[in-house]
């Protein structure tokens, strides 16, 4: 058997399994930089397009399978599929998810002969660019993009506030591709390099990180995690006695006289246009704290749309504007392409299917103008970007993860939530309904925070801002030149090897 054919295929897995423990919940950020580098070195050796191809795709099969395993948890548990079926939709969307892979193996490959330093070069833009492509295709999955795993280790995140997460994302791909290029040369240069990026991506960080906030007004914000769970909320029984201890939670929180109280996503059973008794309850606590109180609710409009939203009640009624969310969770809250996964039934079976909106909103209440993610919603960059750009002092999202068990997407949701406010320079705030709920500052340090499936109100101390940064104002076209510059080395590979095939054939 000859082993350097199956070279490449072994260094994907490897450093696809090395990749995940960088990412929560395990948070081995040391790996950050190292997972790649088998993968990188086999690349630049592989002849084979098509085992590289074969490579990517094993990467992400080994990276998604060993981070999202708690995928199965849901659909077992919510989705009443069988643990055989369970599994099998853990593989499905590694498969998926895999094609970014493997397209980043294939075009190393492509972008020059084996040992080229093309390919190093190459790999760095190509990673980037697969991140970019997978958080918009298909309506987007921008799970665990690379950030996500430094999210805890703010020095090494700063520069996000100049090119977004897929910039640090490039950042580390272009570290693990030098470090590569040592392994494979061993020329003293790329690692030198590679430490001369280091330094300077660190400096900028502890820069960043020691400078002095913008002077913002500074309020109390209160987050409130019930840790009701997903069998509370369906019990009537229970539901009933939860939701006068959500009351209670909320009472307590509002003696306290916060600047502004957050409800989690899926704490009411009942919805502000149909219940006169929510209606009075929420009024109550606003009027309790004389503070707003934002909370997630439904809206039935004309035409049975129904959405997932997001509203704010002051002492003096309900504010004007409702949030209506704009990226919806597959499967979750609706199905995609239902013609070919007719099979699948919607997680949450509570209201008909949810109808997303066109673009977001703003909700507004006293000193504060929020940007709101609700859920998911939040790990897509664009999305607080264009909130922060018009005008957005905070950010805040509400959650309901009661949906995934103990397999580390809590930790992971908060990990991608956290880059928001690196990039805007905004303080975040997140209620969750059985954790993480917590706050990080405008450099996305986390300064409060409640720990999963653990009942509490947290209260934070945030600050207003209103300056843009880079990214803001203008860093989020960078990407888009990354992609371009991905297409462009794809391009001039195939045409170099196209020229390359014909020569031969000619002699």
């Amino acid at each position: 058997m000859n082993v350097r054919r199956w070279e490449s295929a072994a260094a994907g897995v490897l450093s696809g399994l090395l990749f995940a423990l960088a990412f929560p919940p395990h948070n081995a950020a040391i790996l950050v930089p190292l997972a790649l580098v088998p993968w990188i070195v086999a690349l630049a050796r592989e002849s084979s397009l098509l085992r590289a191809l074969f490579s990517g795709a094993l990467f992400g099969m080994a990276f998604w399978c060993a981070s999202v395993p708690w995928v199965s948890y849901v659909v077992t548990n919510y989705g009443g599929q069988s643990p055989v079926m369970g599994a099998t939709c853990v593989v499905l969307l590694a498969v998926i998810l895999a094609e970014w892979t493997a397209v980043v193996g294939w075009g190393t490959a492509v972008a020059g002969p084996p040992g080229s330093w093309r390919r190093f070069a190459a790999f760095p833009l190509l990673w980037a660019a697969a991140e970019h492509a997978r958080s918009i295709a298909y309506g987007g999955f921008p799970w665990n993009l690379t950030g996500w795993a430094l999210a805890r280790r703010p020095i090494w995140t700063q520069t996000a506030s100049f090119w977004g997460v897929y910039g640090v994302g490039l950042a580390v791909a272009a570290v693990s591709a030098l470090v590569a290029a040592f392994a494979v040369s061993r020329r003293p240069r790329p690692l030198a390099a590679a430490a001369i990026l280091v330094v300077v991506l660190g400096v900028f960080g502890a820069a960043r990180l020691a400078r002095p906030e913008d002077a913002g007004d500074a309020r109390v914000v209160a987050l409130i995690q019930p840790n009701l769970t997903e069998e509370d909320r369906g019990s009537p029984d229970v539901a009933a006695e939860s939701y006068r201890a959500l009351l209670a939670q909320g009472a307590a929180a509002a003696a306290g006289r916060p600047d502004l109280v957050v409800f989690p996503e899926s704490a009411f059973p009942l919805y502000w246009d149909r219940s006169p008794r929510l209606r009075a309850d929420l009024l109550a606590i606003a009027g309790a704290c004389g503070c707003p109180v934002l909370f997630n609710d439904v809206t039935f409009e004309a035409g049975n749309t129904v959405s997932n939203a997001a509203r704010i009640v002051t002492p003096g009624g309900l504010a004007a504007g409702t949030y209506r969310k704009v990226h919806l969770v597959p499967f979750g809250e609706y199905v995609p392409l239902p013609k070919i996964f007719f099979f699948a039934r919607r997680i949450s079976q509570e209201i008909g299917e949810f109808t997303a909106a066109p673009e977001p909103v703003l909700l507004r209440a006293g000193p504060f103008v929020l940007g709101v993610g609700v859920c998911y919603e939040i790990i897509y960059p664009p999305l607080s970007r264009r909130q922060t750009a018009d005008g957005a002092n905070l950010l805040a999202t509400i959650s309901n993860d009661s949906w995934y068990g103990r397999a580390g997407a809590q930790e992971q949701h908060f990990a991608g939530a956290i880059l928001r406010s690196v990039e805007n320079g905004r303080y975040l705030v997140r209620s969750a309904i059985t954790g993480i709920s917590g706050a990080a500052d405008s450099r996305g340090r986390v300064f409060a925070e409640l720990p999963v499936h653990e009942a509490g109100t947290l209260r934070a101390r945030v600050r207003l801002l209103t300056e843009r940064t880079a990214w803001t104002r203008w860093g989020h076209n960078l990407p888009f030149a990354a992609d371009g510059a991905a297409v462009a080395m794809l391009i001039f590979g195939l045409a170099r090897r196209r020229i390359a095939r014909r020569d031969r054939a000619g002699r």
